[in-house]
C-alpha cells in the first residue's frame, strides 16, 4: 500500500538526516474499512453529542460538511475522497487523531515530560 511505503520513507529520511528518530512515534493507521469503521462512527457519535470541540474552526468545518462517508456491503464505513464535494483531509486527519486519543486517554501527555520538538 502506498502509504506504508510513504511511511517507510520518512522514517529513512529522518533516519538519513540523524534526526532523534526515538522522539518520534510512526503510527500507521489504515484507511480501509475495516480501520475506519469504528473511528468514523465514534466521530459521528461525538459529533451527534455535541462532544466535538474544534473551537469553531472554519476549515475544518466546511471540509466535515465536504465529506462523503461510502458504506460497503457489510455496513462498514468510511470517508470517501473521490465521491465527497471538495477536500476532506482535515475530517480525515481528525478521524485519525481520534485514534490516537481514544488508544491513549489514560496517558500523561508526553509535553508534561519534555518541550516540544522542533525538527
Amino acid at each position: 500500500m502506498k502509504y506504508k511505503r510513504n511511511i517507510r520513507s520518512l522514517t529513512s529520511n529522518l533516519n538519513e538526516r540523524k534526526i532523534a528518530v526515538r522522539y518520534i512515534i510512526v503510527v500507521l493507521i489504515g484507511q480501509e474499512y475495516k480501520d475506519m469503521r469504528p473511528l468514523t462512527k465514534e466521530l459521528t457519535k461525538l459529533t451527534l453529542e455535541g462532544k466535538l470541540a474544534h473551537g469553531g474552526n472554519e476549515p475544518l468545518r466546511w471540509m466535515m460538511d465536504n465529506i462523503f462517508v461510502r458504506t460497503d456491503p457489510a455496513s462498514n464505513i468510511k470517508p470517501d475522497k473521490e465521491k465527497s464535494t471538495e477536500r476532506i483531509d482535515g475530517a480525515v486527519a481528525t478521524i485519525m487523531a481520534l485514534d490516537r486519543a481514544l488508544r491513549n486517554k489514560n496517558t500523561d501527555s508526553v509535553y508534561n515530560t519534555r518541550g516540544v520538538l522542533i525538527l
